[in-house]
């Protein structure tokens, strides 16, 4: 990322959920730009230890108190609270709200959840519902919020064989595989979180669209090849409408289908009127440099090196 206009009046950053692979980089980001002093928010019974240059603060979700006392003087609260973990958001909003914090960035870091196609998307229901929430909490105390969408997180999803296997030489492309859509790696979308606090008036209570470039599968694929990883390619074509039709005909009520969930995710990121292809207005303002070929290349291959 490229340098950036500082405008600070957040100083004080804590981090929920920071032991997880984006969050762990979003506490390093934070550290390492030296503009803000870092707190880990821990939970109780655990064995978390916080990085140097970071504070921790053992935490209790479900004891307001304890977030509250855990929030105090802090300017910003960064959520990388994991997909299951999404609701606990709620709490930490209160005690964020009660504790006098400025800004809140909930757990956001994929498909743009104000395009209305996804936010009809069943995986999406407990984001929605803590957004709506925040926005009403904003509107009553005067907490700000900055939601951060950057659809596919590449590296991430090449590593667990969504975008593509390099493992085992398989593709699985989803409508074709033609369909240029916004990519960014977990490193740069973990740096556009210290981006954000440090523009704090530019971000704020608005969604910044972030990515380093716009690819498709078959990009990716055709980049894939050049490195010789298998002699031969397999490829399987999936239409995103089929498989969630099939996957819902048999779909009791109430009961969780993570093959559905993972279906709507990935037809949220890959089709089309689902607001997947972002603009570079928010990427000037963040200093995200766009990504070149080689990039792209060095990437598969250290993740091809690393999954072999």
């Amino acid at each position: 990322m490229g340098p950036i206009t500082t405008e600070q009046n957040i100083r004080n950053v804590a981090v929920a959920g920071a032991t997880g692979l984006l969050g762990s980089l979003v506490l390093k980001a934070l550290i390492e730009s030296g503009q803000f002093n870092v707190t880990m928010l821990g939970r109780a019974g655990r064995s978390d230890s916080p990085p140097p240059g970071a504070q921790l603060a053992i935490v209790d979700y479900s004891n307001t108190e304890s977030l509250v006392k855990a929030l105090h003087g802090q300017d910003a609260v960064v959520s990388t609270l994991s997909r299951e973990a999404t609701l606990l958001q709620i709490p930490l909003i209160d005690a964020a709200v009660a504790a006098g914090v400025k800004r809140f960035l909930p757990s956001e870091f994929g498909a743009n959840l104000q395009n209305p196609n996804v936010r009809k998307l069943e995986n999406y229901k407990n984001k929605v519902q803590v957004e709506d929430y925040l926005e009403e909490r904003s509107r009553a105390s005067g907490i700000t919020y900055t939601y951060i969408y950057n659809n596919v997180l590449v590296d991430w999803a090449t590593e667990k064989g969504v975008v593509l296997n390099l493992k085992h030489g398989h593709a699985c492309l989803y409508n074709g595989g033609e369909q240029a859509v916004s990519m960014i790696t977990v490193s740069t979308a973990a740096q556009a979180v210290a981006a954000v606090l440090t523009r704090s008036q530019d971000t704020k209570n608005r969604a910044v669209r972030i990515h380093e470039g716009l690819i498709s599968q078959r990009q990716l694929l055709d980049y894939a090849k050049e490195l010789e990883l298998h002699t031969e390619w397999r490829e399987d074509h999936v239409d995103l409408d089929e498989l969630e039709s099939r996957l819902r005909e048999g779909q009791e009520p109430g009961v969780p289908n993570l093959s559905l969930f993972h279906a709507y995710a990935v037809k949220g990121a890959f089709s089309e009127g689902f607001g997947n292809q972002f603009g570079e207005e928010d990427n000037r303002l963040l200093g995200i440099q766009p990504w070149t070929a080689d990039d792209v290349k060095k990437m598969l291959a250290r993740i091809a090196s690393s999954t072999a």
